[in-house]
């Protein structure tokens, strides 16, 4: 049974040339597209034409709303494999060919001079480079390796165009249809069968079938189109009356059974009873053999449609009509393909990395709800927007996951992202990162600084070291927000709840983090070995309180310095100087002066001009400052996640109560400090 929505491009591209049976241009197009909305199958079955006429085609069906999936049931050669590339998938039939090539002209204008000459070459330039980014954007290719295909002129089966990413799918169920009618021998490198058929009509010169392939108008000579490098582009210029019959064609020799070609009238009625017994069995849902034997014994159209509609009602199908194909089904592939396309669309808008502007760029968030049902194959009216936008949001008694409200998420959790990384934010300087696997409370044990290596006597055994001789705790906590996006918002085409919203969580979520890494400095938290960790008797801490200068800061680095293990000196190098923003200035000054600027008089040096880096944070209050080791050498702090997963997490469900969906940015993290000797503390005057 036909499907609705689907169109047939059967024929030659924008006119009748041969006398053909068929033919179809861009307006003809335009009409059948009217109206429709929802997936959308076009079936190619064409030997080219004019390229104008063609890139108005790919254009209407790469801005048609649905997903459109190309069928080439036959050929799609020239052309009309420019018009297969708007399909988001293609299928080539058990059989089907596509030929690709470089648009030519024979033609200049003005009376040929190299001026004109060189004018043309700019002009197919222009249009090589056109057509190559449209095959090259389908295939995924460079423009250069396009043009390169376009060049030599390829043919393509269906493995063959699947391989080079002109084609998604090979139907190996269906057979291709008869090609249609055309000439093939234009074509430097179409395969033998096709070069044998005959076109309907007389014969045309050369430079007649050229004038056709480039879709010149018929008074002029300058647009260029497909074409291969042996001849073939331009519309036929107005010919005269001479009397005399019209030159031979100077394509390729045809095979010795194409030279006579049968009359126009027998040509064209024996493709269309062919065509017709084919299409007939198709629709029967019959074995192709049953058309080939009716075709190979030359049985006429009416006897053969009869013995296949007695066929049809001894299948016992009686009360399907037996007419036109079986609709295309929405696959999985397809549907996957609009999620991606509308996720890159809705990233694009959020300015967000990874969008791309595509067909679904001029949608609505609500019209985007509705192309969702569609895909799920939902074709229920609604009462109104409100209806249908909360029906896409829950799928209510759909019995399946809510694509719509997935691709909200997946949106979101992209801003939530983006405001994670966009967050200014120091600790990941001073601290390192840690996975635990639950939210158990954990011990680090073994944390510490290892032995000198002691001296083996020869002969003697080597001794095990130890390291640590205590545990530190740490433990994770998960820390989040929900926040709503309405039915209202995504009718209003708010995209802020979508981007701006989970951005400023994400943002949140890192200053969380932030929060409990600078709240070890000042919580001063217990270790494991029951004293604070700044305290005298750890030799972290300040006995007066002072601001940072020459002699504090000296003071602070020998101290840390002199830090010892089992009796060993650990000289830890202090790596940051933390401070307040009300030290901000003066501590810079400090670090990065030549001049001892606390000196009194004189041109005294500064000891401890780059002595640490920098960091300020608004946490750290009034005058008090710290020195912390670089946590890649020594064991400072460590900022635990679940999993390892260090980014915040987006969870969405229903929200029953306010018609939308609630999203809730969560993250699992935790802070402990590992050892008092990697960090000093002055709480400043």
């Amino acid at each position: 049974m036909a499907d609705a929505n689907e169109i047939h491009l059967y024929g030659t591209v924008g006119d009748f040339f041969w006398g053909e049976e068929e033919f179809f241009d861009a307006r003809s197009v335009r009409e059948m597209l009217a109206g429709r909305t929802g997936p959308l199958t076009v079936r190619i079955n064409s030997g080219g034409g004019y390229v104008d006429q063609a890139q108005s085609i790919y254009t209407m069906l790469i801005d048609y709303a649905g997903e459109v999936h190309v069928v080439i049931d036959g050929v799609a050669m020239s052309s009309a494999s420019l018009i297969a590339m708007a399909g988001d998938r293609i299928t080539m039939r058990r059989g089907a060919t596509m030929l690709i090539h470089d648009p030519a002209q024979m033609f200049t204008d003005g009376r040929g001079t190299e001026a004109d000459h060189a004018q043309a070459v700019e002009q197919l330039r222009v249009m090589s480079d056109a057509l190559a980014d449209i095959y090259a954007h389908r295939a995924g290719m460079t423009r250069a390796a396009a043009r390169a295909i376009m060049q030599v002129e390829t043919v393509y089966d269906g493995p063959g165009a699947i391989a080079a990413g002109f084609a998604d799918d090979h139907d190996e169920t269906r057979e291709a249809a008869v090609a249609a009618a055309f000439d093939y021998s234009i074509y430097a490198h179409a395969p033998e069968g096709l070069r044998a058929v005959q076109a309907p009509g007389q014969p045309r010169p050369k430079e007649a079938v050229m004038a056709m392939i480039a879709g010149l108008p018929r008074s002029s000579r300058k647009d260029t189109t497909m074409n291969t490098p042996s001849g073939c582009v331009a519309n036929e210029p107005p010919a005269k009356d001479t009397g005399a019959p019209p030159a031979p064609a100077a394509a390729d020799p045809a095979p010795a059974q194409a030279a006579a070609p049968d009359p126009a009238g027998a040509t064209m009625a024996e493709r269309g009873r062919i065509r017709r017994i084919m299409d007939a069995a198709r629709a029967a849902g019959l074995e192709m053999s049953v058309a080939q034997h009716h075709i190979d014994r030359g049985t006429s159209l009416e006897a053969a449609l009869d013995d296949i509609t007695a066929k049809w009602k001894e299948q016992g199908d009686v009360d399907t009509p037996m007419h036109g194909q079986e609709p295309a089904r929405i696959t999985a592939d397809a549907r996957d393909k609009f999620r991606e396309g509308a996720r890159r669309a809705l990233m694009l808008k959020g300015r967000l990395e990874g969008g791309e502007r595509n067909e679904f760029s001029s949608l609505t968030m609500s019209e985007l709800a509705r192309e969702t049902l569609a895909m799920a194959g939902e074709r229920r009216e609604f009462r109104d927007r409100r209806q249908m936008v909360g029906h896409a949001l829950t799928m209510a008694g759909a019995h399946t996951t809510s694509d719509f409200a997935q691709l909200l998420a997946d949106v979101a959790s992209k801003s939530v992202l983006k405001g994670w990384e966009q967050a200014e934010e120091s600790f990941g300087q001073w601290t390192s990162i840690g996975t635990l696997p639950d939210f158990k409370e954990s011990k680090r044990v073994g944390l510490g600084f290892f032995e000198t290596l002691p001296i083996k006597p020869e002969g003697a055994d080597y001794k095990y070291g130890t390291v640590g001789d205590r545990g530190e705790t740490i433990a994770l906590a998960t820390y989040g927000r929900l926040f709503r996006i309405t039915r209202e918002a995504i009718i209003n085409d708010d995209l802020s709840m979508l981007t701006d919203v989970p951005r400023k969580m994400g943002r949140a979520a890192r200053r969380t983090v932030g929060g409990l890494a600078y709240g070890i400095l000042s919580g001063n938290p217990e270790m494991s070995d029951g004293k604070a960790l700044f305290h005298a008797d750890h030799g972290n801490l300040a006995a007066t309180g002072a601001a940072p200068s020459v002699a504090t800061l000296s003071a602070a680095i020998a101290a840390m310095k002199k830090q010892s293990y089992g009796g060993e000196v650990l000289n830890i190098r202090p790596r940051f100087l933390i401070v307040g923003p009300d030290l901000e200035l003066s501590a810079r000054q400090l670090l990065t002066s030549a001049v001892d600027p606390t000196a009194s008089k004189g041109m005294a040096s500064n000891p401890v001009a780059g002595a640490a880096e920098l960091i300020v944070d608004a946490r750290i209050s009034g005058g008090e400052w710290y020195l912390v080791a670089d946590p890649n050498v020594a064991d400072t702090v460590e900022i635990a996640y679940l999993d390892g997963v260090e980014e915040p997490y987006l969870d969405e469900q229903e929200a029953w109560s306010s018609d939308g969906v609630e999203m809730k940015v969560r993250i699992d993290a935790g802070a402990s400090p590992h050892d008092f000797r990697t960090f000093y503390k002055n709480s400043g005057a």
